[in-house]
């Protein structure tokens, strides 16, 4: 009974947190927050931990994913631009915002933590390759 009632406990903090985050990106521009949104970008608020506005003559939005990685979101008026990974997008055009998605995703990835079965492996091949003796050859020296 009391693992159930921690777990209804864990879930209803995770409600509340995720609640205060799309709070919290709802306090943004309506560009930015509907470049976030599922119509746009697609990024669930949870992966986003914090929102930067950087001073320029655009509105610029910095966005710390939970990974440690960020993105732009530019605010030019009539459109938002996104510059992830160093690549300008235009989310007002279709093949633009697609590879913005695609973009985000390989973001998203980086720097995440190895799961067990990758660390297996990887221990697997490293003991592999530490059982083999090094052969070593003797180096020639040049003649003078």
């Amino acid at each position: 009974m009391n693992n159930l009632t921690e777990q209804k406990l864990r879930r209803k903090i995770r409600q509340v947190i995720r609640e205060e985050r799309e709070y919290d990106l709802r306090q943004l521009s309506p560009g930015a927050f509907s470049a976030l949104g599922p119509d746009t970008l697609g990024i669930p608020p949870s992966a986003i931990v914090d929102v930067k506005i950087i001073k320029a003559p655009k509105p610029i939005f910095k966005c710390f994913l939970e990974n440690g990685q960020s993105f732009n979101l530019i605010d030019n008026g009539n459109y938002m631009q996104a510059d992830i990974n160093r690549i300008l997008f235009d989310l007002d055009r279709e093949d633009d915002t697609n590879g913005a998605k695609y973009e985000l995703e390989k973001l998203m990835q980086k720097g995440k933590v190895a799961s067990d079965d990758e660390e297996t492996a990887s221990d697997e091949l490293d003991d592999e390759i530490g059982d083999e003796e090094p052969t070593e050859e003797p180096a020639e020296e040049p003649e003078v």
